[in-house]
Formats: structure tokens, sequence, C-alpha cells
């Protein structure tokens, strides 16, 4: 239910929307019709809380003579026959007057609710069915569905929607009614199954939002207050970026020295170290040892600082080297140190055609990370 002055603002923005709306044969003919219909349903819905109303305290009278179980039709809000017989029975037999005169007050009761009752239903056999809003609905949405549904366009809807009052928020169960006739569109909203009126939800949408004001301005006098403490402190605050700005210079530069290092180390970490030489020269200068019936192996002079070669193996699968490398014409035979390095178990190798380059490829990479491998060449 809308209050009386929505309703007027309402009916006024009606009329204003007959003066303005595309072409109509009859416009204020079209006017008042729409006129008349939403004080129908306006009627209408106070009926169906006159209704309820009257229902609740006729239950309220059955429960204060004992028949709270006598429940009336939820359909209708009245008493059936058979509980009206049950009820003039008791009456007639009855002998304490004031508990007859209670009796008679439910089916007094009874007997309005029907008179109600027959009131809207003529009211709902000349309306319109109405819409009735579920969650998430809004009046606009559901205005302008209805008038594309009637086939009017949407430019054409969004102008006949804001001519009349539409609210900002639908209450789940809300009656919505639609009129429309020959380019004139009206609207009213009753309040139907929801718990509250179109008017309370309003009303509490109101206090909700004077409520957020308040709170918003409260927040701005403890913002000012803030800003000020804010303020005093920002000399303070200065003072200490610069002096962070001067650590983190001193960070940033430790940070990078720290970074070279790690990355550094993890290529280090990660590297294949290798040494490639003739196998007689590297057996001469003690590198490895080669012995008659054995594998070779690293030999005294094996040191960190022979290996000045590597291969990272996070982005390297192998790697080639040439008979020159060695001073040799060409590669007959590559003996891998240490023995324990298997071929075509941790590597494999391959050959050119004229046997000057050997490419070495890693089969199993964990194998060789942080390895102090010597590649021996023997022609």
């Amino acid at each position: 239910m809308v209050t009386h002055r929505i309703h007027r603002y309402f009916l006024g923005a009606l009329t204003v929307g007959a003066l303005l709306f595309g072409p109509a044969c009859n416009r204020a003919g079209d006017t008042k019709e729409i006129k008349e219909l939403s004080q129908k349903a306006a009627e209408l819905d106070k009926l169906n809380q006159q209704a309820s109303a009257a229902s609740t305290q006729e239950a309220s009278k059955l429960a204060e003579a004992g028949l709270n179980k006598m429940a009336p039709d939820p359909a209708t809000l009245q008493l059936t026959e058979a509980q009206k017989t049950a009820l003039e029975a008791r009456i007639k037999a009855e002998k304490n007057s004031s508990y007859q005169a209670l009796l008679q007050e439910v089916l007094d009761k009874d007997q309005e609710i029907k008179a109600i009752n027959a009131k809207i239903a003529q009211l709902r056999s000349i309306l319109p069915r109405p819409e009735i809003a579920q969650v998430n609905d809004s009046h606009y949405g559901m205005a302008m569905r209805f008038l594309r549904k009637k086939g009017v366009p949407e430019e054409k809807a969004k102008l006949l929607i804001s001519k009349v009052l539409v609210m900002d928020k639908l209450a789940p169960g809300f009656e919505v009614y639609h009129f429309y006739a020959n380019g004139v569109y009206g609207s009213w909203v009753a309040q139907g199954k929801a718990e509250q009126s179109p008017t309370e939800l309003q009303a509490e949408a109101r206090t909700q939002l004077e409520g957020e004001r308040d709170a918003a301005t409260q927040k701005s006098v403890q913002l000012q207050a803030d800003i000020s403490e804010m303020t005093a402190q920002a000399e303070k605050l200065s003072a200490d970026i610069e002096n962070l700005r001067t650590e983190k210079a001193s960070l940033t530069k430790d940070l990078a020295t720290l970074t070279a290092a790690n990355e550094a180390q993890k290529a280090t970490l990660n590297s294949v170290h290798y040494l490639v030489g003739q196998r007689k020269s590297l057996e001469q200068k003690g590198i490895i040892v080669v012995p008659v019936f054995a594998r070779d192996r690293a030999g005294a002079n094996w040191d960190d600082g022979v290996f000045t070669q590597s291969a990272d193996l996070r982005s390297e699968d192998s790697i080639t080297f040439n008979a020159a490398d060695a001073g040799l014409q060409k590669i007959s035979k590559v003996n891998v140190i240490p023995g324990s390095l298997e071929k075509d178990k941790h590597y494999s190798l391959e050959f050119s055609p004229d046997r000057t380059v050997a490419t070495v490829k890693f089969l199993v990479k964990d194998r060789f990370r942080n390895e102090k491998v010597v590649f021996a060449l023997a022609e």
C-alpha cells in the first residue's frame, strides 16, 4: 500500500505522461482509465490488508474461546461451512451469555471477511493479473519487461517509465500491476504476500539512508581529526623516509651483490665442469691416470683449477668439441673420466662423418650436475 501523498504524485505523473507520450486515439480517456485502474489496485490492496487483519482478529477470538484449532481456510481466510454450522449450533446450545457473545463475534467477523472477499473478487475480475515480485526483481526492470512484451520499442519504453513513479526497491511477494493503453503506461505496487507494505519498505530504506548519512558525517569529523594528527606526524615521517631511502640504497647494493653471488652459485651447482684434452698429454700432466687393465681415473694433479670450461645443464643438453681442441687431426676415441659415468646410460657420443667433431649428449643430467669431467681424446 502506498501513502496518499505518493499516490497523488503517482497520478500526477500519469497525467503528464498522457500529455507527452506518442500517438493515441483518446489520450484523456486513456489516462482516466489508467487512473481508475490505479485507484482500484489501491482499493484492492487496502481490502487485502483489511481481510488479513480481520482474519487475525477472528483467530484471536477463536483462541480466546478455546477453539484455536478451528483455523479458517487459508485460501479464503474464512471458516468452512462445516465450521460455521458447528459454531451456530454451539451458540444456540450455550447458556453462558458472554461465551455465546464471543462465538457470535467470530461468526460476525467471518461475515465481514466474506463481504471483503466479495469486493476483492470483484476488483480482481476488473484489474489485470499482477506480476509477483521475486528476489532481485526491480520495479523498473519489471515495467520494461512488460512494455517490451507489449511490443513497445526499448527507447519508447524508457520514456514511458520515466513519466511514472517507480520504487527503488521491491520486496519478494509484492504485487506489481501494469496498465497500458494506446501509448499510456501506469503501474501500482501492492503489498501482496510480502511481510512489509511498499510504504514500510520505503520508510525503512529512508531510515537506513539517514543512518548511513549520520554515520558518514561522524566519520567525516573523525577523518578530519585523523588528518590533523597525520599532518603533525608528516615531518617525522619525512625524516624516517629519508633514512629508509638511504638504508634501501645500501640494502639494494648488498642485494645485488648477493643475487649475483647466488646466481653464480646456482650456475656452478647446475653446471658440468669439464676439461677437453689429448689423452697422452693429460696423462703426462698427471691430471688422469691411464692403467693398462682398468678404466682411466683421476690423477694426482686433478684439481679444480684445471676445469676451466662449463655447461649450464638448466639450458644445455650437450657439449661439442673439436679434434683441434686437443691438437688432433681427428677423434677416434673419447674416454670420459671419472669412469663411473657410463656411455649410453649417463651420456651418449656422436661424431661428425670426418670424426673431427664430437658431441656429448647428457642422458641423465643430474649425474653431471656440479661434476668435474675430463674428456680425453685419442687419435
